[in-house]
């Protein structure tokens, strides 16, 4: 795998620095209202991205009809938040960065293209980061995927920004592997537990020098 230097990831209008810590909410699918008070309630938790996950096995021209205009709310309703979405249709992704998505991932082929079209970001397989670049998808928009953990220290070496998604069915061991590949260097974090994450994280920061404390507690001797 090719390397790059560590520097600044770009997603829509954003830009995050080496030492920031991204927290993407996962949304699924279904009932567009009950999705929105998801993305309203992660947005309040601090997560800066939301990734919205297709109706998976429906037609394309459904999965675009209910995925547009509800891009589009988003947006209107938050437009800092970064909004990713999650499918293996170019056609969908297509119609998805028109609508206002900023980052796609998936395993479909034609991805990378949809993304370097619309200059959006892409998450991808460390082995597909470099196609991608060459897809025309700027570097700082790429982000790898990595499952499992094991070889977290060696990717993130490669410079790529590396997205983490700890299992939520343990909540505690989803929170201590959010914090350990943090220490270890990932950047990007897709969960269901926002704020708790968001916590975590922050306390990995601070323990790093990356942010002050929230509490300065002088020892007196």
């Amino acid at each position: 795998m090719v390397s790059r230097a560590v520097g600044v990831l770009r997603l829509g209008q954003r830009v995050f620095g080496p030492e920031q810590l991204l927290v993407m909410a996962a949304v699924s699918a279904g009932d567009p209202a009950a999705a929105m008070e998801r993305v309203h309630a992660v947005a309040a938790e601090g997560a800066e991205a939301v990734e919205i996950s297709g109706r998976r096995g429906a037609d394309p021209r459904a999965e675009i009809g209910w995925i547009v205009p509800f891009i589009a709310a988003v947006r209107e309703a938050h437009p800092e938040l970064v909004i990713g979405v999650s499918t293996a249709r170019a056609e969908v992704a297509r119609a998805a960065c028109a609508a206002g998505a900023d980052l796609l991932s998936g395993s479909g082929s034609g991805l990378a293209g949809v993304a370097a079209e619309a200059g959006a970001g892409v998450v991808c397989l460390p082995s597909s980061a470099e196609r991608a670049a060459r897809a025309g998808v700027q570097p700082e928009r790429i982000i790898v995927g990595l499952e499992p953990v094991r070889g977290l220290e060696e990717l993130v070496a490669t410079g790529w920004p590396v997205l983490i998604s700890p299992s939520d069915r343990e909540p505690a061991g989803s929170l201590a592997t959010a914090a350990l590949t943090a220490w270890l260097g990932a950047r990007v974090f897709r969960v269901d537990q926002v704020l708790q994450t968001r916590r975590a994280l922050r306390m990995v920061s601070a323990i790093r020098g990356d942010i002050p404390p929230a509490y300065a507690v002088r020892g007196l001797a």
